[in-house]
């Protein structure tokens, strides 16, 4: 887990009933309990579901940040819900307010958590001590429904957010109409958009193959791995070496969506280079293998052979031991 410091905290609450804050007058106490669930809460924030980008010197909700924690906390409440109820999917939620430091330097953050209803034993009635309760704060695993962690030094930002639906359409309101930026796509969404571009320009050229696949897993995985960024022109290099058009339009496709090289160093993207660690492959006999990167690579470990019609044969090398798992 990311080393965090929690300073403060304060949480009010949203209820659609009325559509009303409940506004806390007191931080809360942090007990050890406490102060791990709101941890690993805001490490779920700076992973590759988070959109990122810096606010701009004159951004009027930065203007909303002051050092009164306690003031700052109940204004962007208010300016939430003015947002948010006019959603037509309402719950109740906890807004969690945190002061916390990373790597030394001061983060402000909000959490909004939508509480669950389930079934508690509340003791004190013998006849009906099953009840259903509305305030159940979901697992310290969840990724919260929506979030803003905000560098008080750099401006930088992380954002987790839910469109809302209203009048039959989707927005994001929480970037467009509370934070008024335009932030970028998250390192989930443009992994996933390079694997596609890159899939469909080897359609394209007629590149596209099992041979392919495996060979982008591998480049963008040694991309994430060794260089802490994903560059479309490096990128473009490795899976089209041998074809200057097809790198020139790889490149053209993602320079709307990306840019600049997608940067990894200050987010978990474990769950991403866990997917492209190891090649799977599933074979029309119905074998399948799944190989780590590092033995695919090897040909002293795994060969790939194509017979002269047409089919190929996998030849396994140097086995010392089997087991039957």
């Amino acid at each position: 887990m990311i080393d965090l410091y929690l300073k403060r905290v304060i949480i009010h609450q949203f209820s659609p009933n009325d559509t009303e804050i409940l506004f806390s007058d007191d931080l809360l106490t942090l007990t050890p309990q406490l102060d791990d669930y709101f941890r690993k809460k805001i490490s779920k924030v700076f992973s590759d579901e988070a959109k990122r980008g810096q606010f701009s010197d004159d951004n009027v909700f930065m203007s909303y940040l002051t050092d009164d924690f306690m003031e700052t906390s109940r204004k962007i409440a208010e300016l939430w819900k003015e947002e948010f109820v006019i959603s037509e999917n309402q719950k109740t939620n906890d807004l969690i307010f945190v002061q916390f430091d990373r790597d030394g330097q001061e983060y402000f953050g909000f959490l909004r958590v939508a509480l669950k209803e389930n079934l508690a034993h509340i003791s004190g009635d013998s006849q009906s001590p099953i009840k259903l309760t509305q305030n159940i704060l979901p697992s310290a695993a969840a990724t919260p429904d929506e979030a803003l962690l905000i560098n008080r030094v750099s401006k930088n930002y992380y954002l987790i957010e839910k469109r809302i639906k209203h009048n039959g359409s989707f927005a994001n309101y929480f970037s467009e109409n509370l934070l008024q930026v335009q932030p970028e796509q998250s390192v989930k969404k443009s992994i996933k958009l390079v694997e596609d571009t890159a899939q469909k320009i080897a359609e394209n050229f007629n590149q596209d193959d099992f041979a392919f696949q495996s060979k982008m897993k591998t480049a963008i995985f040694k991309n994430l791995e060794e260089d802490q960024e994903l560059s479309p022109e490096k990128l473009a290099d490795q899976l089209f070496d041998q074809n200057l058009t097809a790198r020139l339009t790889f490149v053209d496709e993602l320079k709307e969506a990306i840019p600049e090289p997608i940067q990894v160093q200050d987010i978990d993207h474990s769950r991403q280079t866990k997917k492209l660690e190891s090649q799977k492959l599933s074979l029309s006999n119905g074998i399948e293998l799944i190989v780590p990167n590092t033995i695919y690579q090897d040909a002293e470990s795994v060969e790939f052979i194509q017979n002269p019609d047409g089919t190929y044969s996998i030849l396994i090398k140097n086995i010392e031991d089997i087991q039957n798992k």
